[in-house]
């Protein structure tokens, strides 16, 4: 085989291995599976009780106005405080010590999803987390309530 011809087979080999991901997008549309486990111990009541706790998942084209924004204005009115900026939202209500999962849609504006945890002890609470997504990947993330915090593994 003559040195043209290995180039050539080397150029298509690179060309399909470049090109397979985003064809694999046009074929089952990008997505990414949010998991969220929940402590036995979370959202503890007055006396220490474990409680539900309700998540909100927001799909965001950025991540500057959520993360400025405190717990209230995110919770009762998403859409006047983040605009533009909030593709869409779906509210949770998970049990301690479950375990469910959730696929955001990449719609092609989406690159964060903001979580938030409303917690019966907010002002204690690390109530927020922001995930940065890729478009183009079948990414899976981790996150776990904990008794008064979101953690993203």
């Amino acid at each position: 085989m003559n040195i043209k011809t290995k180039l050539s087979i080397v150029s298509l080999f690179f060309a399909f291995l470049l090109t397979g991901c985003s064809v694999a997008n046009y074929v089952v549309p990008a997505y990414a599976t949010l998991e969220f486990e929940v402590s036995n111990k979370a959202n503890p009541d007055l006396n220490g009780r474990p409680s539900p706790v309700v998540i909100h998942v927001y799909e965001l084209t950025s991540n500057t106005l959520f993360e400025s924004q405190d717990f209230f204005s995110l919770y009762e009115e998403p859409e006047v405080v983040l605009g533009p900026d909030l593709i869409n939202k779906q509210e949770f209500t998970f049990a301690p010590g479950s375990v469910e999962q959730y696929e955001v849609s990449m719609n092609a504006e989406v690159e964060y999803v903001g979580v938030i945890a409303a917690y019966r002890d907010i002002e204690n609470a690390n109530w927020r987390k922001i995930i940065p997504v890729d478009k183009t990947g079948y990414d899976k993330h981790k996150l776990i309530i904990g008794e008064l915090s979101i953690a993203v593994e």
